[in-house]
C-alpha cells in the first residue's frame, strides 16, 4: 500500500519505546509506528477488542475472554449464528463480548475469514506433511 511522508513530533519516551519494539522485531521504526497506530484506531472503533502477540503473529482478541475474534466468530458460525447456542459452547462469552466480536468481524471480514480458513487448514495430515514426526500417533 502506498504511503506518504508526514512529519510527527513524538515524546522521547514514546520514540524510545517504538525504537525498542522495532529493534526487537527487526522491523523499521515506520512499520512499527504504522502498526501501532492502526491497532489503536481499530481498538477505538471497536470497543472490547485488543491486540496480542500469538505464535502466528498479532491477533485481534475479545477482551475478557482470552479468545481471538476469529475463534468466537468461527464458533458463532458453527452454531448457525445463534447466540444462545454459542453461550452453550462458550459459556464465558457474554452478550457484550459477542457483540464486540461481531462488530469487529463486520468491519474486517477478510481478516477474520482468512484466520478462520488458516486454522481450518491445520489438519493433522497437513501438520504431519509440513513437520514430519511432530505429532504422536496413538
Amino acid at each position: 500500500m502506498p504511503t506518504s511522508p508526514k512529519s510527527l513530533r513524538l515524546r522521547s519516551e514514546l520514540r524510545a519505546e517504538i525504537e525498542r519494539i522495532a529493534k526487537r522485531s527487526r522491523r523499521s521504526f515506520s512499520q512499527v509506528a504504522q502498526d501501532l497506530l492502526e491497532e489503536a484506531l481499530r481498538m477505538r472503533a471497536c470497543p472490547g477488542i485488543y491486540f496480542a502477540d500469538e505464535p502466528a503473529g498479532r491477533e485481534a482478541k475479545v477482551a475478557g475472554t482470552g479468545l481471538g475474534v476469529w475463534e468466537v466468530i468461527r464458533d458463532y458460525i458453527d452454531c448457525d449464528q445463534d447466540g444462545q447456542k454459542l453461550r452453550e459452547v462458550l459459556p464465558h462469552v457474554s452478550e457484550a463480548e459477542l457483540k464486540a466480536a461481531l462488530f469487529y468481524y463486520k468491519r474486517y471480514p477478510k481478516e477474520i475469514g482468512a484466520e478462520i480458513a488458516e486454522n481450518a487448514a491445520l489438519t493433522a495430515e497437513a501438520v504431519e506433511a509440513k513437520y514430519p514426526g511432530l505429532l504422536r500417533k496413538a
